[in-house]
């Protein structure tokens, strides 16, 4: 899994993360954003949670378009996500839990190409 840490926007929260990367295991770009409570017994408000099913997001510009209004996005990182993705390839088939997973988020797959990814997995 790569995970690159992005500078927030001025003007953001203090304990504003926002970090997007290639989940080798899912075979999918993701993209997080939050920011962390000043009260420690409260919850983190997660302003982007993308990119946590199998296959789901296959082109590193949704998950830098999705954090665009967060962080900074440097110069040439769509293509270090792409060679991420080259380097540690998809790990999702032939995973232990990949039967459990692939069919529990088949029923929720937000596409076509998504759900056909996961049912080619799974032969």
């Amino acid at each position: 899994m790569s995970s690159h840490t992005l500078t927030p926007l001025g003007g953001a929260p203090a304990g504003r993360t926002v970090r997007v990367g290639w989940d080798a295991p899912l075979a999918s770009f993701f993209a997080v954003a939050w920011d962390e409570p000043d009260d420690e017994a409260a919850e983190a408000d997660h302003l982007v949670f993308a990119g946590a099913a199998p296959y789901d997001i296959s082109d590193p510009a949704t998950v830098l378009e999705l954090v665009t209004p967060y962080a900074v996005i440097p110069e040439g990182l769509r293509e270090e996500l792409l060679a991420d993705r080259d380097r540690e390839g998809d790990r999702f088939r032939g995973r232990p839990a990949a039967d459990l997973v692939g069919i529990a988020a088949l029923p929720f797959a937000r596409s076509t190409r998504q759900a056909d990814a996961i049912r080619a997995a799974l032969r």
